[in-house]
């Protein structure tokens, strides 16, 4: 990578106050994710004309003044191997360790602006925002207008009951959640999933896939709170955008799915999406800030799952669901079930 630098700007008057060297904000970041040293690592990065305009919360607080490329495809090569590869937002990965890294240097100043800097950058404009308006008060006129109709959400019927051993699962006599967490989901995954997306589904070694997840939804039967999903099939979405470090869905995708899934005529709902990573499970990294992002703006049903496929480089692969926790996710329990 030609050597880059981050500008850094105080206040919200965003002066120039120099600019930090920006690979040791890398190595902040992903030598936990990694779980080793990045020394003598090429950093490769290339940045998305995706804007992200929001402010990165926190003391201080810092803005992107570079926002209308606000994403960055990361590529880590080692010894002429690549040794990660996966989008990520700049907030993620430059602002929170600046955001560090200044109140380690013990500033007083509250709001700074930054941008990378380096060859080929300079065609990105750096915008730097208005600043915030004391005592400014906003007013909007009102039309008075009679509505002619309304909608009202029709809440979904309860889902039946069940437990694992109802749903297949060997040896459940009496097993229950494993963390006392009431609204924890769980997942059930029928044997030919398990097969599909451990080994017999042919994904691509140099673009991320994925597709959806059909089956069906249940109360547990100890907690009322709690829900199993079981996993009855992997469909591959059509009409998606892909590419080695980014996997989305259109709204096609979802059309096709829903036909296929009324076609299918097996009670099935859309029960969550799975989608694979072209680098080596770690217990750091799974679902990237993107992934959760997608998920939690995409798929509203609290009981609906994440699945994620890692592919290693020799071909290996591992299987994890995650649940939605707020606006993050978090690893949900799993079993395959006899049949």
């Amino acid at each position: 990578m030609t050597t880059l630098e981050v500008e850094l700007f105080r206040s919200d008057d965003y002066v120039r106050a120099g600019q930090v060297p920006l690979v040791p904000l890398l190595r902040r970041v992903f030598e936990p994710l990694i779980g080793q040293s990045l020394a003598g690592t090429r950093f490769e990065l290339l940045f998305l004309p995706v804007a992200d305009r929001r402010k990165l919360s926190g003391q201080p607080s810092l803005v992107n003044l570079r926002s209308s490329h606000g994403y960055v495809q990361v590529r880590i090569v080692q010894n002429g191997g690549v040794l990660y590869q996966h989008p990520h937002s700049v907030r993620e990965i430059i602002g929170r360790p600046l955001q560090e890294f200044l109140l380690d240097r013990g500033s007083d100043e509250t709001h700074w602006g930054f941008g990378v800097r380096g060859p080929g950058l300079d065609r990105i404009a750096l915008v730097r925002p208005a600043p915030d308006v004391v005592n400014q008060v906003d007013l909007a006129p009102r039309r008075r207008r009679t509505d002619l109709f309304h909608l009202e959400e029709v809440a979904a019927p309860d889902p039946p009951r069940a437990g694992l051993a109802s749903l297949g699962v060997e040896e459940a006599a009496g097993e229950t959640w494993l963390p006392d967490d009431a609204a924890q989901v769980a997942v059930v995954v029928a044997p030919s999933v398990m097969g599909d997306l451990t080994g017999e589904l042919p994904f691509s070694d140099e673009v991320e896939e994925g597709g959806f997840l059909a089956g069906h939804v249940y109360r547990d039967e100890n907690r009322s709170e709690g829900h199993f999903v079981r996993v009855s099939a992997a469909l591959r979405a059509e009409r998606t955008g892909a590419s080695m470090f980014h996997f989305t869905f259109t709204g096609e995708s979802f059309l096709r799915v829903s036909e296929l899934l009324a076609s299918r005529a097996r009670g099935e709902q859309l029960v969550g999406w799975y989608h694979t990573h072209l680098f080596e499970a770690t217990n750091a990294i799974g679902l990237s800030s993107i992934d959760v992002d997608l998920h939690t703006s995409t798929f509203h049903q609290p009981w609906q799952v994440a699945a994620l496929v890692n592919i290693a480089s020799d071909g290996g692969r591992m299987l994890r669901f995650y649940r939605a926790d707020g606006r993050k996710m978090a690893q949900a329990p799993y079993w395959v079930a006899r049949r």
